[in-house]
């Protein structure tokens, strides 16, 4: 068995290509519980984060969220209160090929999970789900993904809940043209 591994570029219409693929990953519990790290295997678009609330708990998050809730005539701010705060982070080499690494991080974006409203009041519980566009000002709407690199990390932290769990779900699919394993 050889060690050797084959990349190449197959046509733009390979199903590698047009199929959209999943990472799944559950977050450790309590505050700042990180999850399992997906590393990109090639150049891909990221598009979406899907979390599920498994394990729900008294978050001291808050935050300001603007939307209409059932017989509200306020447009005003909503107070979102003990709710999943949830992070995603990528970690990406800004190094030349062939150069030891020089690892740099950036925010793709901090979301929440809710789903009881009250009164313009949002609390998370077990079963909530949301999912969140993962946007560039690429594309129809800033809806084109989160171009990432091969070799890419990306991982989910959780807020200030204190034994709180999340399921975590990324949907990418590889760019056209990306090397692939042959």
């Amino acid at each position: 068995m050889s060690n050797l591994n084959t990349l190449k570029s197959a046509a733009y219409d390979n199903p590698a290509y047009l199929a959209r693929g999943t990472f799944a990953t559950i977050t450790a519990s309590g505050a700042s519980g990180l999850s399992a790290k997906f590393v990109a295997h090639a150049n891909l678009l990221l598009f979406g984060l899907t979390a599920f609330t498994t394990v729900a708990s008294t978050s001291t998050y808050t935050a300001t969220q603007y939307y209409n809730y059932a017989g509200s005539t306020n447009t005003s701010a909503t107070i979102h209160v003990a709710a999943s705060q949830l992070t995603a982070i990528r970690i990406t080499s800004t190094a030349a090929a062939g150069v030891a690494p020089a690892l740099s991080t950036s925010t793709l974006g901090v979301f929440y999970v809710d789903t009881l409203y009250a009164n313009g009041t949002a609390t998370g519980q077990i079963g909530a789900t949301q999912t969140f566009s993962l946007n560039t000002t690429a594309g129809a709407a800033g809806l084109g993904g989160v171009s990432i690199n091969q070799g890419d990390q990306i991982y989910v932290i959780n807020g200030t809940d204190t034994s709180g769990v999340n399921l975590v779900t990324l949907d990418y699919q590889i760019l056209p043209g990306a090397n692939v394993s042959a």
